[in-house]
């Protein structure tokens, strides 16, 4: 047999296996999949001869392609894939896969594997350099593909946005379609596909269609114009390409051809016989197009509105006057005094409008304003819109009323003048004001009125209308003052209220001190809050250390108590102490700045301890004392006493202290007993000895020496324990150093002067002014300590 007969007897055999042929590129990499049908080692055969590949996963290393072979299989997979890479002229030829198995058909698989090529010379017949092709609307245009295609031979393919458009396998391929507006300068691409390559070349051409003018003269193709006046036409039109011509004709009574080559068209004082048909034309490359546009010459109406008042409604008439005597008529305006529009109100299309009847709004005249309505006949006055407008003022009345921009929330500060403010409409003008609340009822004093543009919400619109002002003042003196005010108005037509609440908007008034109670580590602090401002408001406590510059502060977590504690100090140790509070408006001043020491010891049993040996038998004695002036033996107390008669204070007490620090603001309650006397008192002050009498005056004499520094010295009143003052007096000056006593006072004697006595014969050696103030504690190292002066509040007055 000839190797021909051998060869068709191969392809026939092919076939018959369904042999797979396929085309590659060179250099690509090629995977032929094969499946392995049993449990039998799949074999992999190839050119020349089917000479074997593979077995199973292991490549032929006797094959001088060896290296670029390999069977690709994953753990699991039924799957042993032949890949080739650097595909090239020596791997093509027929390829076969024995993967086994009970049935001949299915246990061999065929592949013919052949370079391809890519197709060369695709062009578009019809483009020009500039990629551009040229086509006529609704006109047959004709687009022409050519290549000359690769191995395999492929298809040519017609796209545009990447949709298909006509496709064949062929080296020409020509799209037929007629181009519309829609065409013009969008982009048609003509590609090649293959088996190997979905697009292996393609080229792309812009369309450009030459359509017809689009001519345009009005958009009413009847135009009405006022006798007398101009007439201008513009025949606007548009063209893609160069235009040949435009003329204008006028096409009665019969046609004739216009002097005019330009867009515009003018007549000067336009009279009836020039009333017609007015025709522009266009031409261009791609046809002629025109437009007609029909003239009349008219005279506008006039517009006269008229108001009837019905009772039960009220109604307004739009009433026109012109040629032609046919109208339209558009909705009202509804505009205030200032020509803010309100609302648009409906036409019953025959020039009327009957007023709705609105509660909320109408009987608050609300619509008071000008009503306009605009009617038209198709005639415009030298080019303005055709709709003329009439209008009319409704006067409307009524019992007063309050403007809905006031605010029923307003604010003032304490301890200063505010105002009250209100705005308000009234037509007929009111006859009577009232004022109720606080101490201005019907005082006409205590406020000012001016007339002037107010902002109203009418019928749900924001504008501007006529109204008054209402400005009342007042001294705001507590906060009693902060509270409901109501405005009372009246005409002829009635009278009506609107409610104010006065509310304060200012930074917290400084708390006070009301007791320090020192301890061995830490502080007990109480004080009492003053008026807050108008906003919740927060405490804070600041403490430092006498000897140290800068502040420490706690904030005080519930503002509801009144009492904390600092904890954590130094014994036996002075410490300075103040406090502020604070809130959405900013920081309080700070109280006076208060001096402590802390104690020894905060045992329980020492207290008692102290309490028993010193507390107690002064107690005694204080009602020793008190019961020898009862029987009228005076001189009994008057020996213990420096003081001339004076009442006793019940409230707050007055200590004397030593170095800034008095040992009852430490260890030592007031004496109860001498809370209630009400008796001449003196006291001796004995250098040996510390005595509190009462709530009236106590000090601590025992001598102490410290450097002079009494040229920069200043004086401090500040609060301790239920002390709210301190004075610190020099009593004796050495050349460098300083022995003193300090003697705290409080309350202020209010019905007896307070002297300080000789010992023998009660000579007045000092007077106390008491009238006089005070700064806080000082000594050298407070120069720097800039961060105690207290902070301004920052107020705003709210109107």
């Amino acid at each position: 047999m000839r190797i021909s007969q051998l060869f068709s007897v191969f392809l026939a055999f092919s076939e018959l296996l369904a042999v797979k042929v396929l085309y590659h590129f060179e250099d690509d990499t090629v995977i032929l999949p094969c499946g392995q049908l049993s449990n039998e080692t799949i074999i992999w055969q190839g050119p020349v001869n089917y000479s074997t590949y593979g077995y199973g996963e292991i490549i032929n290393p006797k094959l001088s392609k060896s290296t670029r072979l390999s069977v690709i299989h994953e753990n699991g997979s039924l799957q042993y894939n032949l890949q080739i890479r650097h595909f090239s002229s020596e791997d093509e030829g027929h390829y076969k896969c024995i993967r086994g198995g009970s049935l001949k058909g299915v246990k061999e698989e065929f592949f013919t594997l052949t370079i391809g090529t890519r197709p060369i010379n695709l062009r578009i017949e019809e483009e020009d350099s500039q990629n551009i092709v040229y086509g006529y609307l609704n006109r047959v245009l004709k687009l022409s593909c050519t290549v000359i295609h690769g191995i395999p031979n492929g298809k040519l393919v017609w796209m545009i946005n990447n949709k298909t458009l006509e496709e064949e396998t062929s080296a020409l391929l020509v799209y037929s379609f007629k181009p519309k507006q829609e065409d013009h300068l969008q982009n048609y691409t003509c590609a090649t596909k293959s088996d190997i390559s979905q697009y292996s070349m393609e080229r792309t051409v812009q369309l450009f269609v030459f359509m017809l003018p689009i001519v345009s003269i009005s958009f009413n193709k009847t135009l009405g114009i006022p006798e007398g006046e101009d007439l201008s036409l513009y025949c606007n039109y548009s063209s893609n390409h160069e235009v040949k011509e435009l003329k204008w004709e006028k096409m009665f009574p019969h046609n004739s051809q216009l002097d005019e080559r330009s867009p515009y068209l003018n007549i000067k004082s336009i009279n009836r016989q020039n009333a017609g048909k007015y025709k522009c034309t266009v031409t261009n490359m791609a046809g002629i197009a025109s437009d007609i546009v029909t003239i009349e010459v008219y005279y506008p109406p006039t517009i006269h509105v008229t108001f009837e008042d019905r009772g039960s409604y009220k109604q307004l008439n739009c009433l026109a006057n012109g040629v032609p005597d046919q109208y339209i008529f558009t909705q009202w305006e509804h505009r205030s005094d200032y020509s803010d529009l309100i609302r648009y109100l409906p036409d019953n299309g025959i020039g009327k409008l009957i007023l709705p009847n609105t509660m909320g709004e109408t009987d608050r005249h609300h619509d008071r304003g000008f009503y306009i309505c605009h009617a038209s006949n198709n005639v415009s006055l030298n080019g303005s819109n055709s709709f003329i407008r009439g209008e009319f003022f409704l006067k409307a009345r009524g019992k007063p009323y309050f403007v809905t921009s006031n605010n029923n929330t307003q604010y003032g500060i304490k301890g200063q003048h505010g105002h009250l403010t209100v705005d308000f409409v009234s037509f007929p003008e009111f006859k009577n004001i009232s004022i109720i609340g606080g101490d201005m009822i019907n005082s006409s004093d205590n406020y000012n009125l001016e007339t002037m543009r107010i902002v109203d919400k009418v019928y749900n619109k924001t504008v501007y209308v006529n109204g008054s002002r209402l400005v009342i003042s007042m001294n705001i003196k507590n906060e009693n003052d902060f509270r409901s005010y109501t405005i009372k108005l009246s005409n002829q037509f009635g009278s009506t209220t609107f409610n104010i609440s006065l509310r304060s908007a200012s930074c917290p008034e400084t708390p006070e001190i009301m007791k320090i109670m020192p301890r061995e580590s830490k502080v007990i602090v109480q004080w009492r809050a003053r008026f807050h401002g108008g906003f919740p408001q927060s405490f804070f406590i600041q403490y430092r250390r006498r000897d140290v510059q800068y502040w420490n502060t706690i904030p005080v977590s519930d503002p509801r108590m009144h009492i904390d504690s600092i904890d954590g100090l130094t014994p036996r140790t002075e410490y300075f102490i103040r406090i502020y509070s604070k809130n959405i408006k900013g920081k309080s001043n700070f109280t006076d700045v208060i001096l402590i020491k802390t104690g020894i010891t905060n045992d329980s049993d020492s207290e008692n301890l102290v309490f028993l040996v010193l507390i107690v038998p002064f107690l005694i004695a204080i009602g020793v004392l008190y019961w020898q002036y009862k029987k009228g033996n005076l001189r009994a107390l008057e020996r213990t006493s420096c003081f001339k008669r004076q009442p006793i204070n019940n409230e707050v007490g007055i200590e004397g202290v030593e170095n800034n620090v008095n040992e009852m603001q430490n260890n030592i309650e007031q004496n109860p007993v001498a809370q209630n006397l009400d008796v001449l008192v003196y006291s001796s002050i004995d250098r040996r000895a510390h005595l509190s009498i009462g709530q009236t005056v106590s000090y601590s004499t025992t001598p102490k020496k410290k450097p002079n520094y009494l040229e920069k010295r200043k004086v401090n009143k500040a609060s301790v324990g239920q002390a709210s003052g301190t004075v610190n007096t020099a009593t004796k000056k050495g050349p460098d150093r300083l022995s003193y006593i300090e003697v705290s006072f409080e309350p202020n004697p209010n019905e007896y002067k307070f002297y300080i006595h000789g010992s023998e014969n009660r000579t007045n050696y000092v007077d106390i002014d008491f009238s006089k103030k005070v700064s806080s504690y000082a000594d050298s190292h407070r120069e720097s300590d800039d961060d105690s002066i207290p902070q301004a509040c920052a107020m705003q007055n709210y109107e």
